[in-house]
């Protein structure tokens, strides 16, 4: 069901003869600051095996003038993450893929896999370390899922700068979608954007919803899922059941 190269299946290969001897170490690799423990806690809520964690971030070693040379070119260029504490930003997807390079080597020698912890990216190749993007594994479940008469997708993204976006890719994969927005990182008891989005989707009845945020949790799933009674896809624990069946 989910689709990698052979070099990915060639190091998970060598990760299960290694997994039989020592426990498995995942890296973490993140857009704003690390350590990100809310995503290695909603991993944690679906992985069953013993592991330990290793984490980086592009934005480590940025001070705020250096973010701001950061900032997205474009709508399309957005990306979403935190800063120092927890101050949400938005990123350059461009100018942070540069900086993550870095950072992928770096953190590649301390693990057995790495997750890149952003929606936002579908692949970075030829790396030593196997690496998984919740986008691309969480995506390629639905599109399989999409043979379905009728199929209807709701999907929320981290900002509205990225719906029309967002609606472009579902349409290329002839995919009727519905998209919205509202951040995850704000109180999800003082934040209306959820109510509205709720009341939209059930006049639009999705079959599905995707949160495609890695800083969406299960308490955004949990409202979704109880208030429609609908199967909701988030992006951690779908990354968190493969990594159960790759170690």
């Amino acid at each position: 069901m989910y689709i990698f190269d052979d070099i990915f299946y060639t190091n998970i290969i060598i990760l299960t003869i290694n997994n039989n001897i020592m426990k498995s170490i995942i890296g973490i690799v993140t857009i704003g600051i690390s350590p990100r423990k809310d995503i290695q806690n909603e991993l944690n809520a679906v992985i069953n095996k013993d592991i330990d964690y290793v984490h980086i971030g592009a934005l480590d070693n940025i001070n705020e003038e250096e973010l701001i040379n950061l900032s997205p070119l474009n709508k399309s260029d957005s990306l979403v993450t935190i800063y120092k504490n927890n101050v949400e930003v938005k990123v350059s997807h461009e100018k942070t893929t540069e900086i993550l390079y870095e950072k992928i080597n770096t953190i590649s020698k301390k693990s057995d896999m790495i997750v890149m912890a952003c929606t936002g990216y579908e692949n970075l190749k030829n790396y030593p370390t196997p690496i998984l993007f919740p986008g691309t594994i969480t995506e390629n479940l639905i599109s399989y899922y999409s043979n379905k008469n009728n199929f209807k997708l709701g999907v929320i993204q981290p900002t509205s700068d990225q719906i029309e976006k967002e609606e472009i890719k579902w349409q290329n994969r002839n995919i009727k979608a519905e998209v919205h927005a509202t951040s995850p990182y704000i109180d999800i008891t003082k934040n209306p954007d959820w109510g509205k989005i709720i009341e939209s989707f059930k006049t639009f009845d999705p079959d599905i919803v995707y949160l495609n945020c890695m800083g969406m949790k299960t308490e955004h799933k949990n409202l979704i899922q109880n208030t429609l009674n609908k199967p909701v896809l988030l992006a951690t624990h779908v990354t968190g059941s493969v990594i159960n069946d790759l170690l």
